[in-house]
Order: C-alpha cells, then structure tokens, then sequence
C-alpha cells in the first residue's frame, strides 16, 4: 500500500472504515470519525443507533495508526465496557490487524498501542494518562464523581479527545447538564428518532411508543428526558411550582400577623401551701 493511501487513513478514519474495514459510517458517525483532535464530543442518540460501535470503531482507528497511544473506555458497568472492548476487536480483526495482548476488558497491538475498559467505580480508576479516546458510554447513567476522575486522564495530552455518547436520562444526570450548557466547549452530535440517516424503521417506532408508553419512548427514542421515572411531578410542574408569581392584589393588613408581645404570667398555685397538698 502506498505511502500517500496511509497517511489518507490516518487523517479520515471514515476512510479507513470503507475501504478497510468494509463498514460505510452514517452521517453522524462520520463527523464522530472525523472529530479534530483535542475536542470534546456529545453524541445524544436514541437506542440501537451504533453509539458503542461508533466509539470501538474510532479506538481501533487510533490504535492501529497511532504508535503507544492508550484509550479507554468507561461505562455503568465493567461487563458493557468489555463488550465495548469486544467491538474494537471485531473491527481490528476485520482490518486484518494481529493482536498482541487480547482479553476481556483490555486489548494491545504489536505497535504498544491499548484499549482498557475500566471498572464503573471512580476509587480505583484514577492513575492514568491517556493520548487517544476516554469513551464515557451511556453517559447518562454515570456518576458525577466518575466523569470527574476521568476528565483529568487527557490533562497532559491537549491532543486527546473526550467524549460522552448516551441515550437520554434524566435533567439532572452530567451528559444532561453538559448538553443543555451554554458555550462552545463541546462539539454535539445528534442522531435520534426522526433525523436524516436515522436507520429504524417507522413501523418498529410506533410499535415501540405503544409498548413503552409516551416518557419512555421519548427518553429511548427522542433524545428528551421525561423526569416522571424518579419523580411523580413532571418538570414542567415544577417549573410552575418554583416560579415567582404577583399577587394580583396588594396584601392587607388582614394578613399579616398581629403584633405580639409575651408578659409574665402569674403562677395560680402559688398561694397554696405545700404543707396542705401533701398532708
């Protein structure tokens, strides 16, 4: 293979994927793929959308082209993340690339370059740097403390990328909060129910709507956060309840409370004699 080809793959992993791999990446994928170095990723997806492949798929891209580099992968579970770690294998088996350290949770190449999939526990993840990939899988199911350990992993290396792809939760989950923050910090990505390229079909949506009932669906399939799961007042509701809202009259002295002041009172046994009591 020429020198020229190489380095075309080595800048478009969407390339790679299509003339190595035999896999042709959807529109998201693609710009997930082809995400500049040093940025960070939201990718807010529905269900059986490829979020997991998306990730093994850009992993291995690095790990075959980058020389020592160290990814990982952290997810609720460690078995999700060894399934994740399966993905990256299923792809740099495709791509013809040997292997020289496979199990489980952890894969290496002749080149020294590794994937890990971390415990789904912040006390015993902490230690690494990382050049490549942090993968933070169904994000919205992590723990703030989680997402907090492994953010600094890329501190030293400003080229590394970060990203969290989930489908939705709740509005209080780290991938909501990050989705609905303001600035430009994050690249998002998007690819949920009703979206070009989106690969499900209509007639297995509707089923799933009537199965699953209207906050599920939406959460699964559309990318919105119900809140009815943990809490039986919507949030809309409680939008209301914590507005502020004018009284439409001015409040009368009717109902303020009446001026108060507390005096001694007097003790009505104390003219008894105790002699008398206890005779």
């Amino acid at each position: 293979m020429n020198s020229l080809r190489d380095a075309a793959y080595k800048l478009d992993p969407a390339l790679w994927m299509e003339e190595i791999v035999g896999q042709t990446p959807s529109a998201w994928q693609k710009q997930f793929l082809r995400a500049p170095r040093g940025v960070q990723i939201l990718a807010l997806t529905a269900r059986q959308i490829g979020k997991t492949t998306t990730a093994a798929w850009a992993i291995a891209h690095h790990m075959v082209h980058y020389n020592n580099s160290l990814s990982v992968v952290v997810c609720p579970s460690q078995r999700q993340g060894g399934e994740a770690v399966r993905r990256v294998n299923d792809t740099l088996m495709a791509a013809g690339i040997d292997l020289d350290v496979d199990n489980t949770y952890g894969l290496e190449l002749n080149n020294r370059s590794r994937v890990l999939a971390l415990p789904g526990s912040d006390d015993s993840i902490r230690g690494l740097s990382v050049d490549g990939w942090i993968i933070a899988d169904e994000a919205a199911r992590l723990s703030t403390d989680l997402i907090a350990a492994v953010r600094p992993m890329r501190a030293r290396f400003a080229h590394s990328r970060f990203a969290m792809l989930s489908t939705a939760w709740s509005r209080t989950d780290p991938f909501w909060q990050a989705w609905e923050s303001e600035g430009d910090t994050w690249m998002r990505l998007q690819a949920t129910a009703g979206m070009p390229d989106f690969p499900l079909t209509a007639e297995f949506l509707e089923q799933e709507r009537a199965a699953l009932g209207d906050d599920a669906y939406k959460r699964e399939y559309l990318g919105i956060p119900a809140g009815t799961h943990t809490s039986p007042f919507t949030w809309e509701l409680f939008d209301r309840a914590i507005c502020v809202t004018p009284p439409l009259a001015p409040v009368g002295t009717a109902l303020l409370p009446d001026a108060y002041i507390p005096c001694a009172a007097s003790n009505p046994f104390r003219s008894l004699s105790t002699a008398r009591l206890f005779r």
